[in-house]
């Protein structure tokens, strides 16, 4: 009998609860509405090429500096138009960054209770290895646009190799 309620509760049930989920507002939202295509915007506006659009986003996301005046304009546009989307992000949710640094502690603090209560102390060793080989990159992609906007305001310099 209970093996048939339970049959029924998810034959039933799990459509219903879709529907209920698919009918939020959040879901019909566009984002791109509220968003433009960047991307594209910029594109159009600096008449890049798919190579050059391909360099100067990566030059963006890593913080390069090209060697093309062209170039390096769309550089600048481009991470100045980032971080101001997301300025306007954070200031219209300013506590999801709270929320994830407090889920991110009680995740952290749980393991290293659970690691103590095992006494398992080798898998300290691989809680603490990976953030710190994460962080590298991370923090690199993260300071890229500021990073790429300091090298690519001013003139070329000399010293670096060109872009291709």
């Amino acid at each position: 009998m209970a093996a048939a309620v339970i049959i029924v509760l998810i034959l039933a049930g799990l459509p219903l609860l879709a529907w209920w989920v698919g009918g939020r507002q959040f879901w019909s939202r566009s984002r791109a509405a509220s968003e433009p295509d960047l991307y594209r915007e910029l594109v159009r506006r600096h008449a890049l090429r798919p190579a050059e659009a391909a360099q100067v986003e990566g030059a963006v996301t890593w913080g390069r500096e090209l060697q093309d005046p062209r170039l390096r304009v769309a550089v600048v546009d481009w991470a100045t138009s980032l971080q101001a989307g997301a300025r306007a992000r954070a200031a219209r949710r300013p506590w999801v960054g709270r929320v994830m640094l407090l889920v991110w502690l009680v995740i952290a603090i749980g393991g290293l209770v659970r690691i103590a209560a095992d006494q398992d102390w080798g898998q300290l060793a691989v809680i603490l290895f990976w953030p710190v080989v994460l962080s590298v990159p991370l923090t690199r992609a993260v300071n890229g646009p500021r990073r790429a906007i300091r090298l690519n305001s001013g003139p070329a310099s000399s010293g670096s190799v060109p872009q291709r």
